[in-house]
């Protein structure tokens, strides 16, 4: 019995420094621990503050008004602008991915890191959104600087279209080179109106635009009539084109008939009217007084 509780003393001051290792060793392991946090804090403050730079230079103003011009040379200093942040929110994305993903089994055991993953991927998501309108608005800039010059670059070639169309129209063996001219005509038209449209949106989003869409309105209705003219050109024989001028004419003559007597009927009216005014007041004028 006293040999048995001998070789249990024995034992219990042998594993008794082992103990005391273990202890020791665990207290460093958490302090290693809490620094690793503290870095990985520290880290992620300097990618928020890298991200609300980027937030701050995406929040721009673009406007526009009637004295600035949309030319090349603002809006390739705008898209370098976007390309630049774009690139920078790129580079932004990569590293921190890179890093938060190597760090996510010390973030998953951490409530403030994982509070602080949150804050820069919603952040995040708001640069890119907002880059996302003003690349938008770029493109909406761009549009309408290129109807702007197509619309109003086009009196020239129609004065030559519908001179043509006009020559060709003269003869049945002209036909063809009559398509040809309604052809290339239809195409800018086509185009017109597709840049035509593009402004307008672009108009309602910057009211900056609005004097300048009215003006290209304008433009743009001219050029539409003489469309409509191009395309409603045939041939037709010297004695109904005689015909048709003369049609012409008598409507005319209608139409001015009819305003003349129009005019006269009003006349008439005011006239009557005045002088019923004039017999009302003479009479007006007129007393009765008693005799005796």
């Amino acid at each position: 019995m006293i040999r048995i509780r001998s070789m249990l003393l024995m034992a219990f001051l042998t594993l008794m420094p082992l103990v005391a290792g273990a202890q020791e060793s665990a207290a460093p392991a958490e302090e290693d621990l809490e620094s690793t946090y503290m870095d990985i804090q520290e880290r992620m403050l300097l990618f928020e503050e890298e991200l609300n730079q980027l937030y701050a230079l995406s929040r721009f103003q673009m406007n526009i008004d009637l004295e600035m011009p949309l030319n090349a040379s603002l809006l390739d200093a705008v898209s370098n602008r976007l390309n630049s942040l774009s690139n920078a929110l790129n580079s932004f994305s990569v590293r921190w991915n890179t890093y938060s993903q190597a760090q996510q089994v010390y973030v998953a055991d951490n409530d403030s890191l994982l509070n602080k993953v949150a804050q820069i991927q919603q952040m995040q998501q708001i640069v890119t959104d907002t880059l996302t309108v003003r690349q938008q608005q770029y493109e909406q800039l761009s549009t309408f600087s290129k109807a702007e010059r197509f619309i109003w670059g086009q009196d020239k070639k129609y004065r030559k279209l519908y001179q043509d169309a006009t020559k060709y129209s003269l003869s049945p063996k002209l036909a063809s080179q009559l398509e040809k001219v309604k052809a290339e005509e239809a195409n800018i038209f086509t185009e017109a109106q597709t840049l035509f449209a593009q402004a307008k949106e672009a108009a309602e989003a910057f009211p900056g635009l609005e004097v300048r869409m009215k003006g290209m309105e304008k433009k743009f209705i001219e050029l539409q009539s003489v469309s409509t003219k191009i395309q409603e050109m045939v041939y037709k024989p010297f004695i109904q084109r005689i015909k048709d001028y003369l049609i012409g004419l008598a409507a005319v003559a209608i139409l001015m008939m009819f305003f003349n007597l129009f005019a006269q009927k009003l006349k008439q009216i005011k006239a009557a009217r005045d002088q019923a005014k004039k017999l009302k007041e003479s009479m007006m004028g007129q007393r009765d007084y008693p005799t005796i």
